[in-house]
């Protein structure tokens, strides 16, 4: 059931507020000001409650790392790995959809690259490698991997899709955070975490031997019965 706002508190309500305006304006952008217009309180309850910008900034971070590691950190390493790669890219789909807000902040957080916007990259790496981590230890990775790179992998794949949103939505012709959308995004990366891009060697087709230049076989008979006709 969806959360009204008069269901939460006023400092929950200015928060959220906070959140939709620094993801849509940035936190630059975004003056105390607007967030009291947006969560319909005067400016001197969101001091009240916050102090500063930086102190609601601050709060919304929290709040978004909460929402974050609520969605994520409920894995378990003990399955296989396809169940594995399922679990994640359903949470992350999941994730997207019940917290549009959140996950645009992240982009628009990410984007701007400021400090507080490097922590909390930091953070949700952070998060991502207390997975890998998980899964390396209980033997479901190969040995070969650069953990490092995997962590980035994990959430470049995601947040960036997000920060390149508006191409992504002409190149696939359809909204990335729709059903569908999300669905599509779940089962590639699904698929590329698992599989790769690459046949294995014993599925790759006989590479087609090319024609051009002398012709050979059918061609050359073919060539021979045009030049007999012609003499």
């Amino acid at each position: 059931m969806a959360r009204l706002d008069t269901d939460l508190t006023a400092a929950a309500r200015i928060r959220d507020a906070a959140l939709r305006e620094f993801a849509a304006r940035g936190v630059s952008g975004t003056s105390i000001r607007d967030v009291a217009r947006a969560a319909r309180v005067s400016p001197g309850l969101v001091q009240h409650h916050f102090r500063s910008k930086a102190g609601l900034r601050r709060a919304v971070e929290e709040f978004v790392t909460r929402r974050a590691m609520e969605a994520l950190g409920d894995l378990h390493p003990e399955a296989s790995a396809a169940e594995t790669t399922t679990q994640i890219a359903g949470k992350i789909s999941a994730f997207i959809r019940e917290n549009p807000g959140a996950f645009a902040y992240i982009g628009r957080s990410l984007l701007e690259g400021d400090a507080a916007g490097v922590a909390l990259f930091e953070r949700l790496l952070d998060l991502a490698r207390a997975q890998i981590d998980r899964f390396r230890d209980a033997g479901l990775l190969r040995a070969d991997l650069d953990l490092d790179w995997t962590v980035l992998h994990v959430v470049l794949i995601d947040v960036g899709a997000y920060l390149l949103e508006s191409g992504l939505v002409r190149y696939l012709g359809e909204p990335l955070r729709s059903g569908r959308g999300l669905e599509r995004m779940e089962r590639a990366t699904a698929a590329l975490f698992l599989k790769g891009i690459f046949r294995q060697d014993d599925e790759r087709a006989p590479a087609r031997t090319k024609t051009r230049g002398r012709p050979t076989g059918a061609r050359q008979s073919r060539a021979r019965r045009r030049s007999t006709r012609t003499e």
